[in-house]
């Protein structure tokens, strides 16, 4: 079976082959051999090398969110549009990204400020949400604009947190 999905803002391919009770799962040149057994309707156990991990998967509309070794990971559908920008960031005419919320939560850190020259993936803010901490990254090389929100603050799905100016 082979599914197409924006994680984190970057088109991927994701082929998953069963494999007698285990399942292959490649994603471009990466191959994984694992044992996926499903423990509720949010939690998969997966077994790589004799070794457990618990993944957790929550949605709020067309978003799917994936929680899995301490890295959390906004995943949806792509759309002929689909541009580079991650689910939760829109870029303006003016070249301003806004960097959203992807789910409700509480901010818990604000990893950069205001004239702060960032990254592709640089971690921007950390935010709450189902007792796991989701880093929000950056998904282009920019600078920060503006910031909205502070460390302790509660933010609802889709609340701007940073302004970006892309630099490409």
């Amino acid at each position: 079976m082979e599914f197409e999905f924006l994680i984190d803002g970057v088109r991927r391919t994701i082929v998953l082959e069963p494999k007698g009770d285990m399942f292959t799962v490649r994603d471009g040149d990466f191959l994984l051999e694992a044992g996926i057994q499903r423990v509720s309707e949010h939690e998969l156990l997966f077994r790589v090398g004799g070794r457990p991990e618990m993944v957790y998967l929550a949605r709020d509309g067309k978003r799917r969110f994936i929680s899995a070794g301490g890295r959390s990971f906004a995943v949806m559908e792509p759309s002929r549009e689909a541009g580079r920008f991650a689910e939760g960031e829109e870029k303006s005419p003016e070249g301003i990204v806004s960097i959203k919320a992807p789910m409700p939560g509480k901010v818990i850190k604000v990893n950069v400020a205001e004239g702060q020259d960032v990254r592709k993936n640089q971690s921007l803010v950390i935010v709450e949400a189902m007792k796991m901490e989701n880093e929000i990254r950056s998904a282009a090389e920019g600078v920060v604009k503006r910031i909205h929100v502070s460390a302790g603050e509660l933010v609802d799905s889709e609340k701007t947190l940073i302004e970006l100016e892309s630099k490409t």
